[in-house]
């Protein structure tokens, strides 16, 4: 009887992991953009099948470009069950997640989906936070909170031009973030 990790063991031996799944990743990737784009025409898919083999191909020996995808898939592969955990949170607690979270939901999931491709490729790639982030982290928060507080709370004004009571900017917060309330 095989047992699973002895499984995986072989199929890491075999080269199914640094050679077979980064082949097909990138072999479907690429066909799907082609056949999207259509870049040399509609209906070629056999010349986006060999466009996407060469490409595919090509990508599998470079070892350091798959060491890469090898080290940032499962970290991005993490950050999505956390987003996804975080939209059924949004929804246990009444927030309408399928009419979208707004523009305000929107930059902040792009502001964290860009810390996170950061994080994921950091290792990698060799960058790295500058020091002063590091020891200052904390205040820069606070810092980063107070200004979007403020932002916030002042940010629109009456069509009288007077600025908005507190709970009215409350509202709009709840707004910007999860929509407009059906």
């Amino acid at each position: 009887m095989v047992f699973m990790g002895d499984l995986f063991s072989q199929l890491e031996g075999l080269g199914v992991y640094e050679y077979l799944l980064p082949f097909l990743l990138i072999f479907s990737i690429t066909f799907a953009i082609l056949e999207k784009v259509q870049i040399l025409g509609e209906d070629k898919k056999n010349i986006n099948i060999i466009v996407s083999m060469i490409i595919a191909l090509i990508f599998v020996t470079q070892f350091t470009l798959v060491s890469t995808l090898n080290n940032f898939l499962p970290k991005i592969s993490l950050f999505t069950i956390v987003a996804v955990m975080a939209l059924i949170l949004f929804g246990i607690f009444g927030a309408k997640v399928s009419d979208g979270l707004g523009w305000g939901g929107l930059m902040i999931g792009a502001v964290v989906s860009l810390l996170a491709i950061y994080w994921g490729l950091s290792p990698s790639l060799g960058f790295e936070i500058p020091y002063w982030v590091q020891y200052n982290f904390d205040v820069i928060l606070v810092i980063l909170i107070i200004i979007i507080v403020i932002a916030l709370v002042t940010g629109g004004s009456s069509k009288s031009g007077d600025q908005k009571k507190l709970s009215d900017s409350i509202s709009n917060i709840g707004k910007l973030m999860f929509g407009p309330r059906q």
